[in-house]
């Protein structure tokens, strides 16, 4: 099976994680990011997607969890970092239908897909420590 190798952003601000909705593929909610190209960093792969998908910059980011996801076609290897926007930077939806900030009670109120649905247990379990000051 091939592998696919990626990265993502859980983007938080203000006790907030942002949602995207794809506008092409497959239809659902993701936090955002994409491949990581050949001689790149995963670190480096998700500020470059997020500025091309987002228009914006990332001031901090950590690392959270690598996913392993099998998709009928593929399998998806996907490290995950929570991130800061850099400051004075708003979401633009350049490739996304929509996006939304949600709130830990909000979390299920979108259809995610499935890999990043497999991280929202997680994201809610670790709420408090994500927002922790020393982390961003």
């Amino acid at each position: 099976m091939k592998v696919t190798k990626a990265a993502c952003a859980i983007m938080v601000r203000d006790g907030r994680v942002f949602a995207a909705r794809r506008g092409h593929g497959m239809d659902g909610w993701e936090f955002p990011g994409g491949k990581v190209e050949e001689g790149e960093t995963s670190e480096q792969a998700v500020a470059r997607e997020i500025r091309e998908e987002l228009g914006v910059d990332l001031s901090t980011t950590w690392y959270l969890d690598t996913i392993e996801y099998d998709y009928p076609d593929f399998h998806l290897s996907m490290d995950v970092f929570v991130s800061e926007l850099a400051p004075g930077e708003e979401p633009r939806l350049l490739e996304h239908r929509e996006g939304r900030w949600l709130g830990r009670a909000e979390l299920g109120d979108v259809d995610w897909l499935p890999a990043d649905l497999s991280l929202i247990d997680r994201v809610g379990a670790m709420w408090d420590s994500i927002f922790q000051p020393s982390h961003l």
